[in-house]
């Protein structure tokens, strides 16, 4: 995907948020307007007939004061300001006198005696001096506020109102969204460029949502991509140097055997032997290789005392010719869920490197055992122990220990054992214990 395709892309994301939530408010803002459409309406029917639920329910009140009180009583509630209110109740008779003499809103005489009389809210009442006719005023205005001026005003300008303001809320809004997603797509370019240096959580903010998970997961990702192509490129370098040394022996040896027949067949055994070097360490990194984090593999639960009895059966036959016992302690069972090539390849690495390094008639102690969720096997040797700032290290590819011979091995075990194990969800780790030895420990989910 080009880069104009993926700035097209996140120009879309702001725009559909944008119009999205553009089109929320506006229907928020639709709906408002709608719920307080009696608010709009009242404004222009000040000092106009009431027509609504309040003055349905005050002119009820109104007669129930005429038919209980008379009309002494009656006239004393119409002209009490405060009981006499929201709306107010007059009474008029034929040529539009007051009952109680207070004066009646033109606006309101007009609509009362209109040619055309709309439908209104108007109660006859007959007595002695003839028809009267009862009906509600809105005679208080609005309280002078902000939302009440907002009210009187035209209805296209409470709609450009309304528009602006949604438009810029929905800006706000979609470029606050839109934001970290542009400086992933900066990020995500950068790294296409080669540059993984570039972390972008911090930049982003303390976020708590998707998008916030999301650059820390893109920091995760980064940061192991460079840590593989670092290690890569390490590995590149480690093997270069390693076969380095036995192509230079093998173009010696064949430089003499052209020039010399009498040493052909000498140089032809180490012809033979420098190939055989070169099959192992091919070998080795291909064991290596196959213990990637994304290469399959296969678990199935396996009796992982069995296969110590037989590693061990091996090694103390190997340790014969130095008087070197190799002593298992362990359940009588311990089933796990293991590839069991790779994890009885990384043990056997570990009892081999005790083995190499224990003294003439020394033992080495191997030590399985359960504890809760967890198994631990302990590799145990009375050799010399390691510095204790290469007890890391020795875990690298090519490392070999200060002890060991640059020509005894290709540094490569350690490093396939403790893959191995971070294969099946383990720790391995290397101690040393006194006064000499060195201990490599596993530990193993019970369950993984």
């Amino acid at each position: 995907m080009t880069n104009k395709a993926v700035k097209r892309r996140v120009g879309g994301i702001f725009l559909q948020l944008f119009v999205g939530l553009w089109i929320a408010l506006i229907a928020i803002a639709a709906s408002v307007w709608l719920i307080s459409s009696n608010y709009q309406d009242y404004p222009s029917r000040v000092n106009s007939i009431d027509n609504g639920r309040n003055a349905n329910r005050a002119l009820n009140t109104a007669l129930n004061v005429l038919h209980a009180g008379g009309r002494e009583a009656f006239e004393t509630w119409l002209k009490d300001s405060k009981r006499n209110s929201r709306p107010e109740i007059f009474v008029v008779d034929a040529q539009g006198n007051e009952l109680t003499g207070r004066k009646v809103p033109s606006k309101a005489l007009q609509e009362l005696n209109a040619p055309i009389p709309n439908r209104l809210l108007v109660v006859h009442i007959m007595t002695q001096q003839g028809a009267w006719r009862m009906f509600a005023v809105r005679t208080q205005p609005l309280p002078a506020t902000f939302f009440s001026s907002l009210m009187r005003t035209p209805l296209w300008v409470q709609f450009m109102m309304a528009l602006l303001a949604t438009t810029l809320v929905a800006g706000a809004l979609a470029w606050h969204f839109a934001r970290p997603i542009r400086k992933l797509d900066w990020a995500m370019r950068k790294a296409a460029e080669g540059n993984l240096d570039i972390r972008v959580a911090t930049t982003v903010g303390h976020r708590f949502d998707e998008i916030g998970a999301l650059a820390q997961r893109y920091d995760a990702m980064a940061e192991k991509i460079d840590g593989l192509l670092a290690r890569q490129k390490r590995l590149f370098h480690d093997v270069s140097h390693e076969l380095r040394s036995p192509l230079a022996r093998l173009e010696m040896a064949i430089g003499i055997a052209q020039r010399d027949e009498t040493r052909r067949d000498d140089m032809l055994e180490r012809i033979e032997k420098e190939i055989q070097t070169l099959d192992a360490l091919v070998e080795e990194l291909l064991t290596y290789a196959r213990l990637d984090d994304n290469a399959p593999m296969t678990f199935e639960p396996i009796d992982l005392v069995e296969v110590l009895s037989d590693i061990v059966d091996n090694a103390n036959f190997e340790g014969e010719k130095r008087r070197i016992r190799i002593l298992l302690e362990s359940p009588d069972s311990c089933v796990l869920n293991i590839h069991v090539d790779t994890l009885g390849r990384a043990v056997e690495n570990l009892i081999r490197n005790a083995l190499r390094f224990s003294p003439d008639d020394g033992i080495v102690r191997v030590t399985l055992k359960i504890d809760g969720n967890l198994v631990r096997l302990e590799v145990l040797d009375q050799g010399p122990g390691i510095a204790p700032e290469q007890l890391e290290t020795i875990f690298h590819p090519f490392v070999r220990g200060a002890n060991q011979a640059t020509g005894s091995g290709f540094g490569l075990g350690l490093a396939i054992a403790k893959r191995s194990v971070e294969r099946h969800q383990g720790t391995l780790t290397a101690v040393n214990v006194q006064p000499c030895g060195l201990s490599m420990r596993i530990e193993l989910p019970k369950t993984n």
